[in-house]
């Protein structure tokens, strides 16, 4: 491990500046990750990952894309969920966060042509619609992130699901088996596409858990073998695809993963 230095920054928005840590390593500039947390927003865990990137020699900025919102509400329940979904704008949120990539380029630290976005949940979602347009994402990698959201969105949100064969890079998605979100028949169904498209060399990971099984904030969910798991997995892509390849870690102790 690297010794990582962090700061907190204020993002450019569309229309309202967006909230931000960046966790830089010693040696810069670094290949660069974008981290976008999941539906209840920003928190502990978002840092975390980007702490752990950090770490592994990447410069990771952690992104809160609901500050424009004043940040996620507290969801304490269903109606709590879709009232807050209700009032997102995926639109916006990737408009947004097209915005913050061109900040993060500009910064003395970034490899502007080495960069990569890690998505949990809805967060992984927005990470994989950016390679449906030309912002030169080098790589994806989502977390417990549904395809096809649900019925009660399907009608104005987007669905990576349905432009699969606008991926414009490699992505890498990492399920939960018990995941109550996203049905293991789904996540068959989107390798299936995925895998229709093997020049860029797509993954789909299935490791013990349920959803929010890598967030370390959820100490009730959190699954601690399959997040170290699935960030092996995740490290490995990333290193492959960024050419960093003193992140590649061994993978002997590796849970096995399966669909």
């Amino acid at each position: 491990m690297s010794e990582v230095t962090e700061r907190t920054v204020t993002v450019p928005g569309v229309n309202g500046d967006l909230a931000a840590v960046l966790v830089e390593p010693a040696v810069v500039p670094a290949p660069t990750v974008v981290v976008l947390p999941e539906i209840d927003g920003f928190c502990a865990g978002t840092v975390a990952a980007a702490r752990r990137l950090g770490e592994a020699g990447y410069v990771a900025l952690a992104l809160d894309l609901y500050a424009p919102y004043g940040s996620a509400p507290r969801l304490r329940n269903y109606e709590d969920t879709m009232a807050w979904i209700a009032r997102l704008d995926d639109r916006r949120q990737m408009s947004d966060l097209a915005q913050a990539l061109v900040w993060l380029r500009s910064q003395p630290g970034t490899d502007a042509d080495r960069l990569a976005v890690l998505g949990f949940s809805i967060g992984g979602r927005y990470g994989m619609m950016l390679t449906t347009e030309p912002h030169d994402v080098r790589a994806v990698v989502a977390f417990y992130s549904r395809p096809w959201p649900g019925a009660e969105i399907a009608d104005v949100a987007l669905a990576p699901g349905k432009h699969v064969a606008q991926f414009s890079a490699p992505v890498c998605t990492l399920f939960g088996e018990d995941d109550e979100l996203v049905p293991l028949e789904m996540v068959g169904e989107f390798r299936r596409l995925l895998d229709q498209h093997p020049a860029l060399g797509h993954q789909v990971h299935i490791v013990p858990g349920g959803h929010f099984f890598a967030n370390e904030s959820r100490t009730r969910r959190y699954h601690a073998a399959s997040a170290e798991a699935a960030w092996a997995i995740a490290l490995e892509f990333l290193g492959a695809q960024l050419a960093h390849p003193s992140t590649r870690p061994s993978t002997g102790g590796r849970l096995p993963t399966r669909l």
